[in-house]
């Protein structure tokens, strides 16, 4: 029922088939006379730039070479890491609220789902930028907050484990549409194969923080907390992409 991508089949050398996709497009979106004018020439003309972008290969190490690029794969991962490394920190330690721990469970993957619309309407009103940071702020300030509430009020620590992990979970879509629009087509794989690495690595380490409860027993709360903090910091420093056309080159993004 899908076509396949028009700018992969050019970059492909299948332009034939390019056209006959956008021309599919322009009838289902009635825009006929639009349709009627495009052709081989007037794509390939289109895309030079980036036509001539795709003859050399990138390797992971484009992610850094340039200034821009690098400062932004940096940030990225710093906030890739602390989303997972926090979000999996609380969906695993499920049993010290003392509530039911089915129930919780429950509670848990069911706010995944406001939280993800929420973060939607944000992101398309006010920015990823400030949607990326405030929740990841948010979230930490939530799993701070509780770490000072008295352990026999089951219900307020509840409520404000389910508001953090709601926030991560925001963060998390955020995230995948952010860190697209933020990379160059050319490398986009790249990195988001990068990005997506660190988040694994932050899933990896999250329960061996646990292991400092034996220690202090705010301990991981206070790092599960500060991560999201911090990240959400960083998180100021990447640009804004709302509204701004997708780069296509490394180039675009040092501009």
């Amino acid at each position: 029922w899908f076509r396949e991508s028009a700018r992969w089949l050019i970059l492909r050398n299948n332009s034939k088939q390019a056209v006959k996709n956008l021309k599919y497009v322009a009838k289902l979106n009635s825009r006929h006379e639009e349709g009627e004018k495009i052709d081989i020439n007037m794509l390939e003309e289109s895309m030079k730039k980036e036509l001539s972008c795709s003859q050399g290969s990138y390797t992971m190490l484009d992610l850094v070479r340039t200034p821009t690029m690098r400062s932004m794969t940096i940030c990225l991962c710093i906030v890739w890491l602390s989303t997972s490394f926090a979000y999996y920190g609380l969906a695993m330690d499920l049993q010290k609220f003392g509530v039911d721990i089915y129930l919780i469970q429950v509670i848990f993957g069911s706010v995944d789902i406001p939280a993800k619309i929420i973060i939607t309407v944000t992101m398309s009103v006010f920015g990823r930028r400030p949607s990326q940071s405030g929740a990841l702020i948010l979230a930490g300030v939530c799993i701070l907050i509780n770490l000072l509430v008295p352990y026999d009020k089951q219900a307020v620590r509840t409520c404000l484990a389910v508001l953090g992990k709601g926030c991560l979970a925001a963060s998390f879509t955020c995230c995948y549409l952010y860190a697209g629009e933020l990379y160059p087509t050319i490398i986009r794989q790249n990195g988001m194969g990068c990005v997506s690495m660190m988040a694994r690595v932050g899933a990896m380490v999250a329960p061996m923080v646990l292991l400092l409860r034996d220690y202090r027993s705010w301990l991981p709360g206070f790092i599960y907390g500060g991560a999201p903090i911090l990240s959400g910091v960083v998180a100021m420093f990447l640009p804004e992409t709302l509204g701004s056309p997708i780069p296509d080159t490394i180039q675009d993004v040092e501009d």
